[in-house]
């Protein structure tokens, strides 16, 4: 990826600070905008999101008093989100080989449609 490039990426995941963006989707997005395969786009927005995450668990990880149970939980805990992420991530990766991302663009659509629909029922 050219450094032009991977800025433009960079500025999109800034974006998902807005609530209700999606920080993959955005970065996905505008790989995509800047030319590149799906699967290669998904691909970078997962390794993008590496820093983030490390940086949010050291930050959080100050926060936490563990021992005995607790930290025996918390290993636990992250040792299955570790092994669930990987699955998940692999399975996208596998399914954007075959297939494009407008089932996720259709679902994100539905969904603001029903956001939408109940604050107007609810004002």
């Amino acid at each position: 990826m050219k450094l032009g490039h991977a800025l433009f990426v960079g500025v999109a995941q800034a974006i998902a600070l807005i609530p209700g963006v999606s920080r993959s989707g955005i970065t996905i997005s505008a790989a995509r905008a800047a030319g590149y395969r799906r699967e290669d786009s998904a691909r970078f927005s997962f390794l993008l999101a590496t820093p983030v995450i490390a940086g949010a668990a050291v930050l959080k990880l100050n926060n936490l008093s563990l021992h005995g149970e607790s930290l025996n939980a918390f290993v636990l805990g992250t040792l299955s989100a570790a092994v669930v992420g990987y699955f998940a991530i692999r399975f996208l990766l596998r399914y954007l080989e075959r297939h494009s991302l407008n089932l996720f663009v259709w679902y994100r659509l539905a969904l603001a449609g029903a956001v939408l629909l109940v604050w107007a029922v609810n004002r």
